[in-house]
């Protein structure tokens, strides 16, 4: 898609440096050119809402990682090392003792049973599953930003070029107008009409600019990438129909993987694990331990005589095995139960709303996607019309049976209609990464057949 760019001397002054900084800015940006998959692609590297949800399933495992250990034994050492004295000067018999020690202790203790502790390690699976969801939805949420701004890029384009391309006929029609005046064949009404349609296509021209600039923006905030531009669509383009091609089949499969409704039943799930983890304090728990050490001991005393000395080594050793049965805790289990049993009626309710929810919008993406496929028909029809209507109009007024507003009013809906085709070829093929989203089965791979529409 080639754009032309209104020329600076016809600009008031206000906004010509505007725009200059602006041409300069995304003039040289055809070599950056990138299909619709390395956008999404690139912007995965700097997106701060998909990074976020990256890094919290990365935490999610960790958290998993960490209740296993709940499942596996634990083991400590230590070691102490100690010197005491004493001096009894009282004592006819004994003036002072020391005595030296050291020595070292291996403890392990590993559970036996402890319904609390299996229960809590599945809440962490349930929620590794959330987070990974998660993920999958900000990635699908990923592509449909950079696809809509993408295509916002685009559709500014074309709609510069109508502007551009109406303001042309409309430059045309006004030197033929005065032409004619001139000579005497027409009225000053004609070059009047010519000249206000000539000023107001030079407006629409200078908004069409600015929305171009502005969706550019847009698109590279997203990537993280100055003057990056969109691969045009071939025309004429052969759009994908919508397949499945029934509303049902694509309700079953949001039914299967939409991200939102898989969140709402994993949060049952964990809801009801709670639930059972708070009656599993009315359980007994089991668990075994050992122990064992070796020291070495010094002891010596003084008396009125000669002093004395002892030392060695000792040894110690056990195993034990403990059982803990809860009999009142203050009626604190009964009210904790309570408390989950509601928080999962809670969760029950919320998933029924979420499948609801999820029903609701995916038929509403399909029935967009139809309707948006129906009108890209339409309006190629309407151009085709406008075209021939034009040609008619223009013959007209050349033979005298239409006048100079004939002729603008038909160039004006020509372009009119060509800008409003060229977005609704658009719309519909973002209507169609939309009801992938809502199903919840959009991936990158569904980026490859719009890449395929695409100018290479």
């Amino acid at each position: 898609m080639s754009i032309q760019r209104p020329g600076l001397a016809s600009m008031p002054p206000a906004v010509k440096p505007l725009v200059a900084a602006f041409v300069l800015a995304f003039g040289a940006a055809g070599a950056q050119a990138q299909s619709l998959s390395e956008v999404v692609q690139a912007a995965r590297s700097v997106d701060a809402t998909y990074l976020g949800a990256r890094s919290s399933a990365d935490a999610a495992h960790y958290r998993y990682e960490q209740s296993r250990a709940l499942h596996l034994p634990s083991a400590s050492a230590t070691l102490a090392a100690g010197r005491q004295t004493s001096d009894t000067p009282y004592v006819p018999s004994q003036t002072g003792t020391s005595s030296n020690s050291v020595g070292a202790t291996i403890n392990a203790q590993q559970t036996l049973f402890n319904r609390a502790n299996d229960l809590q390690i599945d809440q962490a699976q349930k929620a590794v599953d959330v987070a990974n969801s998660q993920l999958a939805q900000a990635d699908q949420d990923l592509i449909v930003r950079v696809s809509q701004a993408y295509f916002n890029v685009l559709a500014a384009g074309d709609a510069l070029q109508s502007v551009q391309g109406n303001s042309k006929a409309i430059a045309e029609q006004l030197a033929s107008a005065r032409r004619n005046f001139e000579v005497g064949n027409a009225t000053i009404t004609d070059t009047r009409e010519a000249e206000a349609r000539a000023d107001l296509a030079h407006s629409q021209e200078i908004a069409a600019e600015n929305d171009l600039v502005v969706a550019k923006v847009a698109l590279d905030q997203l990537v993280g990438r100055n003057g990056v531009t969109p691969h045009p669509l071939i025309l004429p383009a052969t759009l994908p129909p919508v397949m499945p091609s029934q509303a049902s089949d694509w309700v079953s499969l949001a039914e299967a993987d939409n991200p939102s409704l898989l969140q709402a039943r994993l949060n049952l799930e964990i809801a009801e694990l709670v639930t059972a983890q708070a009656k599993a304090g009315h359980l007994p728990t089991l668990t075994v331990g050992g122990q064992y050490g070796r020291s070495h001991v010094s002891e010596g005393f003084s008396t009125s005589g000669p002093g004395a000395r002892f030392s060695g080594n000792g040894n110690s050793g056990g195993v034990n095995v403990t059982l803990t049965v809860p009999l009142f805790a203050g009626f604190s289990i009964q009210n904790r139960v309570r408390e989950t049993l509601a928080l999962e009626e809670k969760a029950r309710t919320d998933a029924d709303g979420a499948h609801n929810q999820v029903v609701l919008g995916t038929r509403t993406a399909f029935v967009t996607a139809q309707t948006q496929a129906a009108q890209v028909k339409a309006l190629e029809a309407a151009e085709a019309s406008s075209k021939l209507a034009l040609d008619a109009t223009t013959l007209g007024y050349k033979v005298g049976v239409k006048v100079n507003l004939d002729v603008l009013n038909a160039q004006s809906q020509l372009y009119s209609t060509q800008k409003d085709a060229a977005g609704a070829r658009y719309n519909y093929l973002m209507s169609q990464l939309k009801l992938r989203q809502a199903a919840g089965n959009l991936t990158a791979n569904d980026l490859l057949p719009i890449d395929a529409l695409l100018v290479k």
